[in-house]
């Protein structure tokens, strides 16, 4: 099967945060535009990928595609997921979390959370058991093989916790009850204490020594407009 060489070559890549999903469970989630019948017709299976720790920003660091200027990032990261692609003849189908089909982007959160990868937290981004916040999904892979869907036990990372996020959160943006998107988007724009790092992101317990460096907290703090 190619999908545990695709696996292995996306790890390789920084790329290690993997789940699978049958075809069936992958378009019972997404928008029309993105089933299977329109982006790869007799696909089967459906391999979600992201990228956990600082694994991806060591990889990258080293990449062609660190000199860039436009989009580096994300251009060495579409490259990861065609070599894996390219496993299959003819290549797989790759859905990448910065595009949109028909005005709509990618369910990746809805697929990773299918796919055991992580659990909702109060500060808007899935946690997952062992990275905690320091993950990022950067798309799917969809498969001409079946794969099964993976699951994790269940994780309840916010139930119980102190929430040392509320009280680092510089916006006031996170409360008990979860993220305020808006919130957060304007002291974003107006704070600059959140130009290179969020301090409620940091401040959660799950997976501290998993954090992103300076550079790569930078990075994703980017703001697109």
């Amino acid at each position: 099967m190619s999908a545990g060489r695709a696996v292995e070559s996306l790890a390789r890549a920084g790329l290690g945060l993997t789940g699978s999903l049958p075809i069936a469970a992958y378009d019972a989630l997404v928008p029309t535009a993105w089933r299977a019948a329109a982006l790869a017709p007799g696909a089967r299976g459906a391999l979600i990928v992201g990228n956990a720790g600082r694994a991806l920003w060591e990889k990258f660091a080293d990449s062609p595609e660190r000199a860039l200027s436009d989009d580096p990032l994300d251009r060495y990261t579409r490259r990861a997921l065609e070599a894996a692609a390219r496993l299959w003849d003819p290549p797989a189908a790759i859905g990448f979390y910065a595009d949109r089909r028909e005005g709509v982007y990618l369910p990746l959160v809805a697929l990773a959370r299918r796919a055991g990868l992580g659990s909702p937290g109060r500060v808007g981004v899935l946690i997952h058991p062992e990275f905690g916040p320091w993950i990022a999904l950067r798309g799917v892979l969809l498969l001409p093989e079946s794969l099964p869907e993976t699951s994790a036990p269940p994780f309840d990372p916010c139930t119980g916790c102190p929430a040392p996020c509320v009280t680092a959160c510089v916006g006031v943006a996170v409360a008990e009850e979860g993220l305020d998107t808006r919130r957060c988007y304007d002291t974003r724009l107006a704070d600059p204490r959140c130009a290179g790092a969020c301090a409620a992101r940091s401040a959660c317990v799950v997976g501290p020594e998993h954090a992103y460096s300076p550079e790569q907290l930078a990075h994703h703090m980017k703001i697109r407009r």
